[in-house]
């Protein structure tokens, strides 16, 4: 046996065979639109690349950086959140630089779940969520969430044995892929809970700047939460610098101290330069013509379905649509169909999990050029499979 029995059951990470399929199908000399991929378009700000470019020049840049982070990134992590919220943080303890918000939501799960613990993961959600427990041996289960009730969960539907069980709980709102936003009331009950049971919550707060209707709120405007909840920054997508792999954890200073045990064992800092680009960022916010356009992306795409057939509302925030099935057909069948016959490739909603099994995500990150021609293809492809 040369690899760990777990890892034979394991499936590949889904957005890395998505990429597999859609360069199959570009062998075959078709050119593929891909409305699956969760990769901003938009350039990042000047300011951070002229920053990068300026700091990796800079002799300081090239020696190991400080493994919690540099201080004036958690400073200014700390300061934004004093703006954005009135949430105040120590920088010195309650700020931790990761490599991206991924590998922190990963090792988060390492460090409070023990062995015949139970992580919570919301259906439909982020793969992270609940690959994490096979990753590392852990158990995981399913927290649906209700479209009935704007894809919330209902926590009174949790078994007592899981609560019992559990101890990580990751929510993620704004909510990848269903678009849905939840208010400062819900995090008040997701708190009370975790506190009854003595759980910690995981609050992902990656799409906090695309909202479309409504606000984007932290868990740790809750005052009850700073002693159980982390929440999860990513520069991915506010700031277009996905490839950079920049992230922060804030929160419960006990919790993250057990997360930086595991980061200074497994690797040591992001690229000081990188921070300090992540910084300039920070400051600058987010491109205001950037969002004003995938707003407007979601809205143009909003009609095409409409004229297709769907009847969806446009989502209340990210930059995705969460689309149901016509009739009968499964998430994956209709996706590789549409990537075979209209090279459009999209992420079934099996790749969130089991709920996603009817349902498609699509994505805003194109330009409209593309998203035109990507719609042409589906409607003169596939005229069959257009209405729900």
């Amino acid at each position: 046996m040369l690899v760990a029995n777990r890892f034979r059951t394991m499936p590949a990470y889904v957005f890395a065979e998505l990429a597999e399929a859609r360069k199959q199908v570009e062998r075959q000399g078709h050119r593929v639109i891909d409305l699956g991929a969760s990769d901003p378009d938009w350039p990042p700000p000047t300011v951070a690349v002229d920053t990068l470019m300026r700091a990796a020049r800079e002799p300081e840049s090239h020696h190991y950086p400080p493994y919690r982070g540099w201080l004036k990134l958690r400073e200014g992590i700390a300061r934004w959140y004093r703006r954005r919220f009135g949430v105040e943080l120590d920088p010195e303890r309650e700020v931790l630089i990761t490599h991206g918000s991924k590998e922190g939501l990963a090792h988060l799960a390492l460090a409070v779940v023990e062995p015949g613990g139970l992580i919570l993961y919301p259906d439909p959600g982020y793969p992270t969520y609940r690959m994490v427990g096979p990753l590392y041996g852990l158990a995981a289960k399913p927290l649906p969430l209700d479209p009935a009730v704007g894809y919330l969960p209902d926590f009174g539907r949790v078994k007592a044995g899981d609560w019992e069980r559990a101890q990580l709980m990751y929510l993620n709102y704004p909510n990848n892929p269903t678009g849905a936003v939840a208010s400062l009331d819900f995090w008040r009950r997701a708190v009370e809970w975790a506190q009854r049971w003595d759980v910690v919550i995981c609050s992902d707060l990656a799409y906090v700047d695309f909202v479309w209707e409504g606000e984007a709120v932290s868990v740790l405007q809750v005052p009850e939460a700073r002693d159980l909840a982390v929440e999860s920054l990513t520069f991915s997508k506010s700031y277009s610098m996905q490839g950079w792999r920049l992230g922060a954890l804030v929160g419960s200073a006990e919790i993250l101290e057990a997360v930086y045990k595991i980061e200074t064992q497994v690797q040591s800092g992001v690229f000081l330069a990188v921070q300090k680009a992540g910084l300039a960022a920070l400051e600058a916010g987010p491109n205001p013509a950037a969002l004003a356009e995938y707003r407007a992306r979601r809205d143009w795409v909003g009609r095409q379905l409409g004229e297709m057939g769907w009847r969806v509302a446009p989502p209340q925030a990210t930059l995705y649509y969460w689309l149901p099935l016509p009739g009968g057909w499964g998430s994956e069948e209709y996706a590789q169909r549409l990537l075979q016959v209209a090279h459009v490739a999209v992420t079934p909603g099996t790749a969130f999990g089991a709920s996603g099994h009817h349902h498609l995500r699509l994505s805003l990150t194109r330009p409209k050029n593309e998203l035109e021609r990507a719609f042409a293809q589906w409607r003169s492809a596939l005229p069959e499979l257009l209405a729900p």
